[in-house]
């Protein structure tokens, strides 16, 4: 593939995907491409000689009466023939294409056309690795590529050749190095995909002169990485230079002209900036800003503090998910330097497993496996290593927990860097440590805060802190300290690293340490030092279950016998169990000292060791990783004292034939304020608390409960949205005058009727909010049953996969129906009109019977609160404003909202949860029909 190939770009539209199903072509388009410029098209519409279905009509545009007009494919496939004759043909997703083309030229008598193929789903996915979407239409707005008619073949096929050019450049534009690594590695790509790169190859094979990188890569230890900055450049102006611009209209002359100027942005602006700089008139307090969605929270926060930070004194903003940090290092954060008089530096700090190991990486690279995935993201990965300056593997949009190789390269801590460790200047997690030592904002999630508090104590000057999304930092604060854990699974952890060091086992790195007399040595005493924790793991877990379960009484669930530990019977548990624990804590820092002192000799006779002995190395630390963790986990759950002791509570869980192997413990805190105060706010100055839905109703302690902090210490603010709910939305409470029992059929099955009588008044995007799975999997059965999954797009989680991986499918899949639960009601948005139909299905209820909710519950009771009131309808009112919120996420935005549940019409509470959402949009009862006939002249009134 040279300056001199002729490609042949096509797009076809079909009756359906299924070529077994007599499906037909009812649009072909080709873009014919040579000189590296598109120099022909052409386009024709085909009658496919059967009914098109409303679905591809909707589509694609393509009416049946256009088609009756249109040749046959048969009029058509001499021409069709001829002109893709010779030329190698291109497509987005050439494996559908391709085939079906085939098939076609079969049908009406041609063989198959005998030419190479090649895609550019998959060139792009290695070539541009950290894009989150590899949609034609997503990949042509990346390049500004103009594709105005998406799910046309015309329209499709111009914007792929026009991709295609660019594909070919950047393939061109790759080192020699890294290139030559992608074709060693040998991903399996569709068709003659993997040609592009290897002709390429041969092209830089026949140059004479040696290759010369860029200014910004550079070779390290065989692998093309990018430079990095030195994190130590102090800039020539700081903040402290400049006046904080106060009103409106001195911050308008900052501020980028295409910023509109908001009142209550303003108001959040100055409440920040006033309650620190002043602190020579008075103390800072803590803050509580709830701020709306569409106010701009992200620049409201982000201003106030450019003004009051600096590489001394950082802000330290921790937020709840990827995306959100993301979007403040790459779009709020540089918008601000854009303007401001001063830059100010930011980086993103996550857990360790975040970065890549790329001295793993290197070792694995040509080390194959039994997965084709694995090869793909390797090349991946070579082409993102010249690009990234943070080394963050979610980067690159992968399913971790579904992609093997990824656990292998994953960074194992700091405390494993070893200076002799050939990438140790290149080290990404010690890089982004560094830079957070000279950086102004320090972007974290909840649960980094959470577990590294501890770094942030070495800061010179205390930091200031902004937790954004608060409400969801409430709740990671409690789940970073639940735990679950057999403890009979520690000791198969134990022997999986047991068999890893243990001569004549499959994988034994025995084998690999037999030239090493110090190798040899430290994996003898790696073997002991295991066998004699086994020794005392089995006498504690007896000595557990003996204890907690054998002569116990306990509480029979569906599932499982569960059993709440009273906090007395606990404390003597521990301390009967005490030499034990201790024992247990030596033998774990003599076992993880070993690992150490085994790495560092490793690295320090890194050429005595080949590929694949690496391989073996690295499957044995992977496997001491989980062993640590689960032993890590059971230490903490026996290592209370006293005073956390009452903070938290314990039960446990055993099958109904009490089987020791089906012993589960379980632990959780029930107060988070002294953790909370005594070691995060306490290595902080007075935090600043915002998200869009904080409050569950404007007299309600819950929040101030849930994040430890003092109501009447703290300032308090709720600002007011600028968008017009009125207009934009409307909520509907459906009637109905059957009883239903919570998760009975009943009401699974009218669940089922709604959803498809909401979706057939004209299919939607539409999100169905759960309580739970297994209300979802029982309705998704019932949908399956009545043959509309197989009519429509449905989604359902742990039905068709995860949370992550259906958020991607709905936004690439239109219309769709996503029923999903848990992080859905508050962790997740979807972009501009990607969303306009809102049921909810269930009231976000807590189960009851949980033991944890029954361990609060009895706390509330012994203070003489109902916990009902206290405790479980303030976290469902709020969790519902958060639902709800998932439909208005900019002016532009508009939708529908139906809640199925009858619990907000019939009962008393409802009234008060109606009243407490603190929204604006019109709220109407009505049996399910008037519902979607007001949701129809709704829908009609906004198009």
């Amino acid at each position: 593939m040279n300056s001199k190939t002729t490609f042949a770009v096509v797009d076809i539209e079909t009756t359906g995907t299924d070529m077994a199903d007599n499906n037909r072509i009812i649009q072909f388009s080709c873009a014919i491409v040579a000189d590296n410029r598109v120099v022909n098209t052409y386009v024709t519409d085909v009658n496919p000689q059967r009914e098109v279905p409303k679905r591809i009509i909707q589509l694609t545009g393509i009416t049946p009466q256009r088609l009756k007009k249109a040749p046959t494919f048969d009029q058509i496939s001499a021409k069709l023939y001829q002109l893709l004759s010779g030329t190698v043909f291109v497509a987005h997703n050439v494996n559908f294409d391709f085939p079906f083309l085939n098939q076609e030229f079969q049908r009406v008598g041609y063989p198959e056309l005998s030419i190479d193929a090649i895609d550019t789903v998959t060139l792009s996915q290695i070539l541009l690795p950290t894009l989150a979407s590899y949609r034609l239409q997503d990949l042509s707005a990346y390049f500004n590529i103009v594709h105005k008619h998406p799910h046309t073949a015309d329209s499709d096929a111009l914007a792929t050749a026009k991709l295609l050019l660019i594909l070919l450049r950047q393939v061109r534009q790759l080192p020699r190095k890294t290139l030559s690594q992608i074709i060693a590695v040998n991903p399996s790509l569709p068709q003659d995909t993997m040609n592009v790169f290897t002709e390429v190859d041969d092209e830089n094979r026949s140059k004479p002169h040696s290759e010369q990188l860029a200014d910004q890569l550079k070779l390290s230890w065989g692998l093309v990485i990018r430079r990095r900055p030195l994190p130590t450049s102090t800039p020539d102006q700081t903040a402290g230079d400049f006046k904080y611009p106060k009103t409106r209209i001195a911050k308008q002359r900052i501020l980028p002209k295409d910023l509109e100027s908001r009142i209550e942005q303003n108001k959040m602006m100055n409440m920040i900036y006033n309650n620190y700089a002043a602190q020579g008139h008075h103390p800072a307090k803590p803050m509580v800003i709830e701020a709306p969605t569409g106010i701009g929270k992200s620049l409201g926060y982000c201003l106030p503090f450019s003004y009051l930070t600096s590489t001394q004194k950082p802000v330290v903003i921790s937020t709840a998910t990827t995306y959100l940090q993301f979007q403040l290092q790459n779009q709020t954060l540089p918008l601000l330097n854009q303007s401001l008089p001063f830059n100010v530096k930011s980086v993103i700090l996550k857990g360790a497993s975040h970065y890549i190991d790329l001295n793993k990486f290197r070792h694995l690279l040509f080390v194959a496996d039994n997965s084709v995935q694995t090869a793909f993201i390797k090349a991946q990965i070579l082409v993102w290593l010249t690009m990234t300056t943070t080394g963050d593997l979610d980067e690159l949009h992968l399913n971790v927990e579904q992609t093997p190789f990824v656990w292998k390269i994953q960074h194992p801590g700091v405390k494993w860097l070893d200076p002799s460790e050939p990438f140790y200047e290149d080290d990404f997690l010690r890089y982004n440590l560094k830079k957070a030592q000279h950086a102004d904002f320090i972007i974290v999630n909840h649960s980094y805060l959470l577990k590294n508090w501890r770094f942030f104590r070495d800061f010179s000057e205390k930091p200031y802190l902004l937790i954004d999304e608060t409400q969801q930092f409430a709740e990671n604060a409690i789940r970073n300290h639940q735990k679950q854990l057999n403890p009979l699974a520690v000791i198969s952890a134990a022997n999986r690293v047991r068999g890893d060091i243990q001569g004549g086992n499959p994988g034994s790195v025995r084998d690999v340490f037999a030239q090493n007399v110090i190798l040899d040595k430290i994996a003898d005493q790696l073997t002991d030092a295991l066998d004699h924790l086994k020794d005392e793991m089995k006498q504690l877990t007896h000595n557990l279950f003996s204890q907690l379960v054998t002569t116990k009484s306990l509480h029979k669930n569906a599932d499982f016998f569960v059993r709440l530990i009273p906090l007395s019977e606990l404390k003597q548990v521990i301390v009967d169990n005490g030499s034990l624990k201790e024992a247990l804590k030596r033998r774990n820092f003599d076992i993880e000292n070993l690992l150490i002192r085994l790495n560092s000799e490793i690295n320090q006779n890194a050429s005595a060791f080949t590929a694949h002995d690496y391989s073996e190395i690295y499957d044995l630390y992977e496997d001491f990783n989980h062993f640590s963790n689960q032993l890590g986990k059971l230490i903490a759950m026996v290592d209370l004292d006293p005073e956390t002791l009452d903070q938290n509570v314990v039960w446990v869980t055993v099958n109904h034939v009490k089987d020791i192997n089906s012993f589960r413990i379980n632990q959780g805190i029930l107060k988070t304020t002294e953790f909370l105060n005594e070691r995060i706010y306490a290595s902080f100055e007075p935090p600043t608390f915002t998200g869009a839905t904080i409050f569950s109703s404007r007299k309600s302690q819950f929040i101030f409960n849930l994040l430890g902090i003092d109501r009447k210490a703290a300032s308090v603010r709720r600002l007011q949205s600028d968008f017009d709910p009125e207009n934009q939305a409307r909520i509907y409470l459906v009637k109905n005058d059957q009883e239903f029992a919570a998760n009975s059929n009943d009401q699974l099955k009218f669940i089922a009727d709604a959803i498809m009588r909401i979706y057939a008044n004209g299919p939607r995007q539409t999100l169905v909010l759960f309580n739970s799975l297994a209300a979802i999997e029982r309705v998704h059965q019932y949908l399956a049953e009545s043959g509309f999954t197989s009519s429509h797009q449905v989604l359902a989680q742990g039905v068709n996969g995860t949370a992550q991986r259906l958020s991607r499918q709905f936004i690439h899949s239109e219309p769709a129906i996503l029923m999903g639960a848990n992080t859905f009601w508050e962790g997740v948005d979807f972009p501009t009109k990607l969303l306009e139909n809102l049921v909810i299905a269930q009231l976000p209820f807590d189960t009851p019977e949980d033991p944890y909710n029954h361990a609060l519950s009895s706390i509330e009771r012994a203070k003489k609160k109902n916990p009902f009131y206290s405790l479980t309808l303030p976290k469902a009112t709020l969790r519902l404003r958060q639902g709800m919120g998932r439909l208005l996420r900019t002016k532009g935005d508009f939708g529908t909202i139906f809640v199925l549940d009858p619990r907000l019409v019939t009962k008393r509470y409802g009234q008060t949860i109606l009243t407490n959402l603190k929204n604006e949009i019109p709220v109407k009862q009505g049996t399910l029909d008037e519902c979607v006939i007001d949701m129809v002249k709704f829908f009609e009134s906004h198009h």
